[in-house]
């Protein structure tokens, strides 16, 4: 698997990753809401909807946490009733299981892949040299320490990529990273702060490049997030992995 990866934000943490014949759709089938984060516009949900570039091909959905500025529940079922996909991972919840969700979407057609602690360092096998493995770790805020968080690995032949989505690099060191080289490392820019200043988080992030999302859309910011990246982007130090920044829908680039 020589072919490059394409990395589509499609919005806050939601990635479309691309290689070769598999799509992977991670974090991005949320509503607008509260949350304060951009969510996808009309037009690309509905670009989601009808399988149009960049989003003819979509195998599997897969979900860090099932905060709502990265799952909704209405949004994954009309996806599945729209789309055909041949898995869907995420974490376990008992409010999910009395809703209904899990059993609707078995009843899509669509294997789902339910994560637990017992999941937790499981690999799953998506395509020949396609492997996705999910790490149980903690959330960043302390108050949702008992939501389910977890990151992913995701292994396109010899090429990883790492998604961290809101994880605690406070607490956790991913010493799950072992000593294989990442591609890219997706960080939110808490995190991506921390990097930089080398405190608070005191574990080892071997990558080529840092991607940067979970950010709101520039001209939705009303938290002012990009002013404080571009501080820590100008201090980022010359000897470090490679900073990328994810803020604009559709934006794609190259692994």
């Amino acid at each position: 698997m020589d072919a490059p990866i394409r990395v589509t934000l499609v919005a806050n943490t939601g990635l479309l990753l691309r290689c070769g014949n598999t799509g992977i759709l991670a974090d991005a089938l949320f509503s607008p809401g509260e949350h304060g984060f951009s969510a996808p516009s009309p037009e690309t949900w509905e670009k989601l909807l009808c399988g149009e570039p960049p989003f003819e091909t979509v195998d599997t959905l897969l979900f860090t946490h099932l905060h709502s500025d990265h799952f909704s529940t209405e949004r994954t079922l009309e996806f599945l009733r729209r789309r055909r996909v041949k898995g869907l991972l995420l974490p376990y919840a008992e409010e999910l299981e009395r809703q209904g969700f899990y059993d609707a979407v078995r009843e899509s057609g669509t294997a789902c892949q339910l994560l637990t602690e017992r999941t937790a360092k499981t690999a799953f096998s998506l395509a020949p040299q396609v492997r996705v493995e999910a790490f149980r770790t903690l959330h960043l805020d302390p108050k949702y320490h008992e939501v389910p968080h977890f990151c992913y690995r995701i292994t396109f032949g010899e090429k990883r990529l790492l998604l961290t989505a809101d994880v605690d690099y406070t607490a956790e060191t991913l010493d799950f990273l072992g000593e294989d080289r990442l591609r890219a490392a997706f960080v939110n820019p808490l995190f991506f702060s921390a990097l930089r200043h080398k405190r608070l988080f005191h574990g080892r992030l071997p990558t080529e490049a840092v991607a940067v999302y979970h950010l709101p859309f520039p001209e939705q910011d009303g938290r002012q997030f990009h002013r404080r990246l571009a501080r820590d982007l100008q201090a980022w130090p010359e000897d470090g992995p490679r900073p990328i920044v994810l803020d604009r829908e559709l934006q794609t680039l190259e692994l």
